[in-house]
């Protein structure tokens, strides 16, 4: 397998669970500005949408966007742990990767765009204050060591790289101890750890 991504992006979290299914696979890294990657292919030949991730399954076979990848990933891990098989788990754990990434990660992307001026940016941290305040008080009400049960998934790594994000558009989690105890929990992790200095975002 292959992923195409851009350091620090969502595709990180792809990263994390292919590290932690410990399987044979490549990294290709793009540059978001030019679509280019860096071995200088055009990078909507690969994916039409131009965003990452795009995890090339076989060679032609390309899968996209988190909510699928991270799934298919996950089954694939050796132990079981990472996603339920079936049932109301497996449904707890596909809900929550749709909330993240239509609500969460929107309400973060305004930051990457178009440069705003302070009242949008207003209106922007408190969407995000929003949303974090709803999943800190649904972790807070949880008796499970992770969003959805007691072992870390793929929902857990999405929500650590978009809270990761808050680093570099000056928002506070402080506020959200139920998510920043679970995002160190996170980043103890080997695949975490390998992933984020494999994309140089820790030395």
């Amino acid at each position: 397998m292959k992923l195409y991504y851009a350091p620090g992006a969502c595709s990180l979290a792809a990263h994390i669970i292919l590290n932690e299914i410990n399987v044979d696979f490549d990294l290709e890294r793009v540059d978001l500005k030019t679509h280019k990657t860096e071995k200088g292919t055009d990078y909507y030949e690969i994916n039409p949408k131009g965003y990452v991730p795009a995890l090339e399954i076989n060679p032609g076979l390309i899968l996209t966007e988190n909510v699928a990848i991270l799934p298919f990933l996950a089954q694939h891990d050796p132990k079981q742990d990472l996603i339920p098989p079936s049932g109301m788990g497996r449904a707890k754990v596909l809900e929550w990767l749709g909330y993240l990434n239509s609500e969460l990660h929107d309400a973060y992307a305004v930051f990457f765009g178009a440069p705003m001026d302070e009242e949008a940016k207003k209106k922007a941290y408190a969407e995000i204050d929003r949303l974090l305040s709803y999943i800190d008080k649904a972790i807070g009400g949880s008796d499970n060591d992770y969003l959805v049960d007691d072992n870390f998934g793929p929902a857990d790594a999405y929500l650590f790289v978009l809270t990761n994000w808050s680093n570099h558009i000056e928002h506070d989690l402080t506020p959200y101890k139920n998510i920043i105890h679970i995002r160190n929990k996170v980043a103890e992790r080997q695949s975490v750890q390998i992933a984020m200095r494999d994309e140089g975002l820790i030395p």
